[in-house]
């Protein structure tokens, strides 16, 4: 009997998941739509990558809640098929090359499922496609560096974030160091060659940090020589030609010298590391080593004339790093390994700091003490761009810890204010709330001092849901400084929610502290308060604020009492 329940329940679920594909089918043959897309709230496009920068990345929320916990927000990948269909055919690409650049996009797209490293891009939604198009969903994604250097092609619109941008040297060596650490994953770990390391396959994520795509041309090296030996070589022309609408091949530009030879009899990690160079380059001098047209005639002439001048934008310390990266001879060649341990790398402080916190968490609480005294003293050497990107997501991260927590969050509170208010939302708020609600003591002094930054970059949910509660919780406490200091903030709070919810929630404690409170301070700004709001009530509770000032002074006749008797009146007779 068990045997045949067993055998039942194998055949409900087969019959189930025939039955969830042929309606995820009927869905794709309806909306021409891969299920990414129906899975998703598509919102604004951030940027493209790939082969041709021919994916567009879109951010996007869950429509039924399903993201992973740990991201608010997705990145949507979208490769139009039709587009490039039409596209290829106005430049007189034959089909046999749209279908090839089709297998490299799956290629790369099953590759990423399979490599787990936190510096390779992680995938939270498999490859799918329709007739018209293909999709995946990732890790929330900023950009690929091909956008962060000015390369905006395939992109409808330009998000403001890549207007103009410009990344200074300690953002650079750290991504540099990320992607050096992460090739050395794929070498001694992965057993991969990628091959096309280039702007296009380099990624910066939502929190800065720089991870690896692009794996459409990786090989493995553990396959013999004659199993490979037909996908060394690339075919590039001896002349000028525009190939970036179906490029078969990595960018000429970042490739080794090996891969570009004809009869390359093997190629190995060294390949890598000749493109990492060339990307270093390329980001640190703010041009291209070679720009070479996909002319292999360009390339060589460009490889053999390079001289000393050639290096005179990059940093001292880097050249003879750079020079044996960039060497012709490939057993010449660092690995990604040596690269890291570059004095170039080694000897930047402000960069060492960036490296503590990116493994902040893995630290005892002593050694993030120490850190973060030290870290305040730094803080004018971080530009705008470390700060947001590679200081805040670490730090917020932090903010789970009690103990670290009057440390890190005035640090925080700091670079929120230069954040708009939907960058606050993203990446700053969902770390705050938490801390929002169970504040107390000198953590929610502190918080109450920041509160009209708070109030004015969060959106109105999180105002009735964290803020407003967090500010009742001051008015109900005892601490004659939280009094003072709550009541400093309740009218840039007043102002945002409605009036009934005033009424009912904040009017009633503002009274109480006018008529209980036995320190001056805090009854002189409980009346300011009512004066302030007198324009924001109706005529019942204004003589309900007139009969507190009348019971005030009836019992303090203070200077202070009085004078704010006196402006609460004059602000009932301007209403």
């Amino acid at each position: 009997m068990s045997l045949n329940m067993k055998t039942l329940t194998q055949a409900f679920a087969k019959a189930s998941a025939v039955i969830e594909k042929t309606v995820q089918n009927t869905v794709q043959e309806v909306t021409g739509l891969p299920k990414p897309m129906q899975d998703y709230d598509i919102l604004d496009q951030v940027g493209s990558a790939g082969p041709g920068l021919a994916w567009k990345l879109y951010s996007a929320k869950s429509r039924d809640g399903h993201i992973p916990a740990v991201y608010s927000t997705v990145c949507v990948w979208v490769l139009d098929k039709k587009a490039l269909s039409e596209a290829r055919q106005r430049a007189g690409l034959s089909k046999a090359a749209e279908d090839a650049f089709l297998d490299l996009i799956r290629a790369d797209a099953a590759r990423l499922v399979r490599l787990r490293h936190p510096g390779v891009v992680h995938v939270v939604q498999a490859l799918d496609e329709s007739k018209s198009a293909m999709a995946m969903v990732t890790e929330p994604v900023f950009a690929s560096i091909a956008n962060a250097l000015g390369n905006l092609e395939n992109l409808s619109k330009v998000p403001k974030e890549l207007k103009g941008m410009v990344m200074g040297l300690l953002e650079v060596k750290h991504g540099l160091l990320q992607v050096a650490e992460t090739l050395d994953f794929i070498h001694n770990n992965a057993r991969l060659v990628h091959r096309a390391i280039s702007p296009e396959t380099v990624l910066i994520t939502s929190n800065g940090a720089w991870k690896l795509g692009g794996f459409s041309f990786a090989i493995s090296t553990d396959q013999s020589p004659d199993d490979s030996f037909n996908e060394h070589a690339f075919h590039y022309a001896e002349y000028d030609v525009e190939d970036s609408i179906l490029p078969l091949q990595p960018s000429i530009n970042y490739a080794a010298p090996e891969l570009v030879r004809r009869k390359a009899s093997s190629v190995g990690s060294a390949c890598d590391i000749f493109s990492l160079g060339c990307l270093a380059y390329h980001l640190i001098a703010r041009k291209p080593l070679l720009n070479c047209n996909n002319n292999v005639k360009m390339y060589t002439n460009s490889l053999t004339y390079l001289t000393t001048e050639n290096f005179s934008a990059i940093p001292r310390e880097l050249v003879p790093d750079l020079q044996r990266m960039l060497s012709v001879n490939d057993a010449l060649r660092q690995t990604a390994l040596d690269f890291t341990g570059s004095s170039f790398f080694r000897d930047d402080t402000r960069l060492r700091a960036l490296r503590f916190l990116d493994h902040m968490l893995a630290r005892d609480n002593m050694q993030k003490s120490e850190f973060l005294k030290a870290l305040s003293d730094m803080w004018k050497d971080f530009d705008p761009r470390v700060l947001r990107y590679k200081v805040l997501p670490p730090l917020c991260a932090e903010l789970r810890n009690l103990v670290m927590q009057p440390m890190i969050l005035p640090m925080v509170l700091t670079i929120a204010e230069s954040q708009d208010k939907n960058d606050f939302e993203q990446s700053t708020m969902p770390a705050l709330a938490p801390v929002l609600n169970s504040a107390a003591g000198e953590t929610l002094l502190l918080l109450l001092k920041h509160a009209e930054l708070i109030i004015n970059k969060a959106n109105h949910e999180h105002i009735i849901s964290h803020i407003l509660p967090m500010l009742i919780r001051a008015y109900d406490d005892p601490d004659p400084r939280l009094q003072e200091e709550v009541l400093k903030k309740t009218i840039p709070l007043s102002r945002k929610l409605d009036v009934q919810l005033v009424k009912q929630s904040v009017l009633p404690r503002i009274h109480g502290l006018a008529l209980k409170t036995t320190v001056a301070a805090v009854r002189v700004n409980a009346l300011l308060c009512l004066a302030d709001m007198v324009n924001l009530l109706e005529k019942s509770a204004v003589l309900d604020i007139l009969q507190t000032i009348h019971r005030c002074t009836s019992v303090d006749h203070s200077a202070p009492t009085l004078m704010c008797t006196l402006g609460v009146a004059n602000s009932i007779l301007k209403q």
